[in-house]
């Protein structure tokens, strides 16, 4: 009988060194990525369009909102104020035959505006 310990069809493969080229191929890459990754770390950034403009104080911008939304809510720079559009509207869309499904209301005036219209 054969014995069943030996391997007959297939011879044993040669045994080969260190593979020197492969290390030494490694080795040489991570020192060019290495380089490559401080080159770009300390060059400037070309893509970088922002120009430093000095920075707004936030109250002083607060307050130019706030001054701009009062002048937009007062009609200031508008050629009719909010009322006066509004009843010009109101008046132009209830004709003899329409029935609004809602009541329209009447323009509202604030302690600011008792003085201003007669």
């Amino acid at each position: 009988m054969s014995d069943a310990n030996t391997n007959n069809a297939m011879p044993e493969p040669e045994r080969r060194g260190f593979p020197f080229i492969t290390a030494l191929a490694a080795l040489a890459t991570l020192f060019v990525f290495l380089g490559l990754m401080i080159l770009a770390y300390r060059s400037p950034n070309y893509l970088d369009d922002t120009k430093t403009e000095p920075k707004a104080d936030p109250a002083a911008k607060l307050d130019e909102v706030k001054a701009r939304n009062e002048a937009a809510l007062k009609g200031v720079g508008a050629k009719m104020s909010i009322d006066e559009a509004h009843g010009k509207l109101s008046s132009g869309l209830k004709g003899s035959n329409d029935k609004l499904p809602f009541p329209i209301p009447e323009p509202t005036t604030t302690k600011d505006d008792k003085g201003k219209k007669p």
